[in-house]
């Protein structure tokens, strides 16, 4: 059996035994380099489990890469706060939906089986604004209290790996835009 093989296996079964032990946990610290803490302040390391309320803070110097139940995967770059807003999935049916806030730095998203299933269910809050992804690549930079840009990464409309497109749309709570292009950004001010 290959190793990917083996990491996949090994992914599935750890995250069924933690999910049968806490209804609140959503998903695990994949890699963490430098200082990532929680809410209450609690040091986060390779393989911390991660709840559904949870603030993860990385500081100067620091990055870490969330793994979900979903297959939704977030890396957090440095000096970032992110939140678990709402985190619900089945995977039986592959449904759920997942709320998140970045409230400052950056983030970049690979979207998983809730986005997958039904894209309106998946929910990027940044201070002025917020954003919905389907099945796609995308990174969230939110500059201060009063701007965030987005940026889609792929994939496009006329990808040859017959991939569904990306698509965002980002929304000021008065108008919104829809981004479908890779290297496409927008930016949203308060």
């Amino acid at each position: 059996m290959n190793y990917s093989i083996r990491l996949a296996i090994f992914i599935f079964l750890l995250f069924t035994n933690i999910a049968n032990a806490s209804s609140n946990f959503v998903g695990i610290i994949g890699a963490a380099i430098g200082e990532i803490k929680n809410q209450n302040n609690e040091k986060l390391a390779n393989g911390s489990k991660i709840f559904f309320g949870d603030t993860i803070i990385s500081n100067s110097k620091s990055n870490a890469q969330i793994l979900f139940l979903d297959q939704t995967v977030l890396t957090l770059g440095e000096e970032t706060e992110l939140t678990i807003d709402e985190f619900v999935y089945d995977p039986n049916s592959q449904e759920g939906s997942f709320v998140s806030t970045v409230k400052s730095g950056t983030v970049k998203f690979i979207t998983g089986q809730i986005s997958k299933k039904n894209p309106d269910n998946l929910e990027v809050k940044v201070p002025a604004g917020t954003l919905g992804a389907r099945g796609t690549e995308f990174v969230v930079l939110s500059e201060s209290e009063n701007q965030s840009t987005v940026v889609l990464l792929g994939p496009g409309p006329n990808n040859t790996l017959g991939m569904i497109p990306g698509n965002l749309i980002l929304s000021d709570g008065i108008s919104s835009v829809n981004i479908t292009n890779p290297g496409f950004e927008a930016m949203v001010k308060n």
